[in-house]
């Protein structure tokens, strides 16, 4: 009975032992993927702050080109009147 309560003792303890042994290894496995969920994350946002500012220029350039096509329209429109000014002048 006494072999029997030890033997089941060490069997317990080799179990238990193997657990933690087990755990730890996941937990490593956990914190190794934890980081580089992290650096994607911090990779991910740098990435999406550039691209934020270069849609910003473009969106600065693309209103600056509205505001030159807009002033080139009304000279265009006021490019016949001219000619026909000048057509009558003759």
């Amino acid at each position: 009975m006494v072999l029997d309560l030890e033997k089941e003792f060490r069997d317990l303890k080799r179990r238990v032992d193997l657990a933690e042994t087990r755990l730890s290894q996941l937990e490593g496995k956990f914190e190794f993927i934890s980081g580089q969920l992290r650096d994607i994350q911090l990779y991910m946002h740098a990435r999406f702050d550039d691209i934020d500012q270069r849609f910003e220029r473009m969106d600065q350039r693309f209103e600056t080109f509205e505001h030159r096509l807009e002033r080139l329209e009304s000279k265009v429109d006021a490019l016949p009147r001219v000619i026909a000014e000048l057509i009558g002048k003759k």
